[in-house]
């Protein structure tokens, strides 16, 4: 008999050996993750930075906040090669080492108000100024100046396109208005103003360009970060993303807005932990829980409805959903949320999701991005924003939509990019 028994413990203890063996391979074996595209970052360099240099830089850009893309330019080479000037003369920006560039067009009426105030400064200005016109020929610029009564003053290098220098300036600075001046001293950029400019802002742009100049590695957060590496703009997405999977999203764009949408989103983790809805029987708030939705393909489709008369909306939204995937669907309730939720009250249909009405307390990545066409669907996988779809049209377009931000190709994934 107590052969037997310990016959059985034995067998027990070999079985339990066997289990906890098998359950330790299975934890072994590796898991399917997904890697998503690196989003868009919204870090404000500007907001970062100590109150003393904030008020200089705002003073020098002409009363406004230093945007991130600007902070980029610092530190940027000079142009190396030869250009011709307005009177045929080579010009060799590569032997400038410290010098003014204002970046200008004939057709931006900014630059023609302040183009005498230019002329004036750069008489009296202690290192040459170069003034580059981005858009204007020889003829043009001539004119320009004639119908100012303006001449030339000898230490102005006046310029006009040079496809190269356009490239160049494309490419390395990511000028976005006219005018802009840029500072440079030993041949790299150390300070750029957007905007017309006035005497008291070129003194302060002086100071920061040529005395004071930033220290591109002291820009840092309050956890030590380098902030010129956190910001992430929509270009560096655009840039990560492969050549098919931009157009498919150009030809997905029928408003204008979802492509803008989704670059704002893509990749981008949803908390959906602390979302939490409207209490009261005027909101309609059918799903207690967001965050039960964290492992799922969710899709979100932004509506609002005005009256009972709405009810082609309501099915038209559940034709939207009758597909052979696996997503999961919310309808979001906006546009004076209470009204929408009388409206749905009042209809003899119902949508075949769950219903709910929030704004104010949603987080803020659901609303940063500003809807503008009903209905829109926003995409997530795994508590991640995959793209958006802005007014949607058709069954067979949102089925398409469907493919390209939760299908396998899904375009936020780095391995289809």
């Amino acid at each position: 008999m107590i052969r037997k028994i310990l016959t059985l413990f034995l067998l027990c203890l070999l079985f339990t050996g066997c289990s906890e063996e098998k359950k330790e391979e299975e934890e072994n074996i590796p898991q399917e993750t997904i890697d998503y595209i690196d989003p868009v970052k919204d870090v404000f360099i500007f907001g970062e930075l100590k109150e003393d240099l904030k008020y200089k830089i705002k003073k020098a850009n002409c009363n406004a906040d230093f945007a991130n893309y600007q902070f980029k330019m610092l530190g940027k080479p000079a142009y190396a090669g030869i250009v011709k000037d307005i009177n045929d003369n080579d010009v060799d920006l590569g032997q400038l080492k410290d010098f003014y560039l204002e970046v200008v067009s004939v057709e931006c009426s900014h630059c023609k108000k302040q183009l005498p105030l230019m002329v004036n400064l750069a008489k009296d200005a202690e290192y040459p100024f170069v003034q580059y016109f981005n858009v204007g020929t020889r003829e043009e610029v001539l004119s320009l100046y004639e119908e100012e009564g303006l001449s030339m003053p000898e230490n102005m290098i006046v310029l006009c396109r040079d496809e190269n220098l356009k490239d160049f300036i494309k490419e390395n600075l990511a000028l976005k208005s006219y005018p802009t001046l840029l500072t440079y001293k030993d041949g790299k950029v150390t300070f750029d103003a957007v905007g017309e400019i006035n005497e008291d802002s070129f003194a302060m742009l002086n100071t920061l360009g040529f005395e004071e100049v930033i220290d591109v590695n002291t820009l840092k957060d309050k956890y030590g970060n380098d902030l010129l590496s956190i910001s992430r703009s929509i270009d560096d997405l655009k840039n990560d993303l492969s050549k098919e999977n931009r157009e498919k999203l150009e030809a997905l764009d029928n408003d204008d807005y979802t492509a803008q949408l989704t670059y704002q989103l893509m990749g981008k983790k949803a908390d959906l932990e602390t979302i939490n809805t409207p209490q009261g029987d005027n909101f309609y708030s059918e799903v207690d829980d967001f965050s039960v939705y964290e492992n799922e393909k969710l899709v979100l489709l932004y509506t609002y409805l005005r009256d009972n008369s709405e009810t082609e909306k309501v099915e038209f939204i559940n034709d939207l959903m009758k597909q052979e995937s696996d997503e999961k669907y919310i309808v979001i309730l906006v546009e004076g949320l209470e009204s929408s939720s009388f409206a749905l009250k009042n209809m003899s249909v119902r949508f075949n999701c769950p219903v709910v009405s929030v704004l104010g307390k949603m987080p803020e990545d659901f609303f940063n991005f500003g809807l503008a066409n009903y209905p829109t669907a926003v995409f997530l996988d795994k508590g991640t924003f995959t793209g958006a779809y802005s007014n949607i049209e058709s069954k067979e377009k949102y089925t398409e939509a469907l493919g390209i931000f939760l299908g396998d190709q899904c375009i936020a994934y780095k391995s289809n990019n």
